[in-house]
């Protein structure tokens, strides 16, 4: 089983480094944040290896419409808006912070779509 992830996280980091794929035309997000997002979505996917391809057409769909300075922000905001208590509280009790969750999600929702995510 060992085996099998790492031939998947090779198969996304190798994905994700090759010339084309994350095209200068694409905000310039560091590659440790596209790894990063790539082996989350995978895993959240069951590690499965159709997902490689999926998953970095997602980072690449969501750095097409936000700066990586907006992507941080969005993001952050959006993982912890269901965080629980007072903590998760600020997240989600201001106006500003909602829209900026469901303009995150709203993306994220329509990059799935576009690189073939249910």
């Amino acid at each position: 089983m060992k085996f099998h992830r790492f031939q998947i996280t090779a198969a996304a980091l190798a994905c994700l480094l090759a010339p084309g794929v994350a095209s200068s035309a694409a905000n310039d997000y560091p590659t440790a944040s596209r790894v990063e997002f790539a082996l989350d979505c995978l895993q959240t996917y069951g590690n499965s290896y159709e997902y490689v391809y999926k998953c970095s057409c997602l980072i690449d769909e969501i750095a097409e419409k936000l700066t990586y300075d907006e992507y941080v922000e969005l993001s952050s905001f959006s993982r912890s808006s269901s965080m629980s208590g007072e903590r998760g509280g600020m997240f989600r009790g201001t106006d500003q912070t909602k829209e900026a969750v469901k303009r995150y999600l709203g993306i994220v929702s329509d990059s799935k779509k576009r690189c073939f995510i249910k």
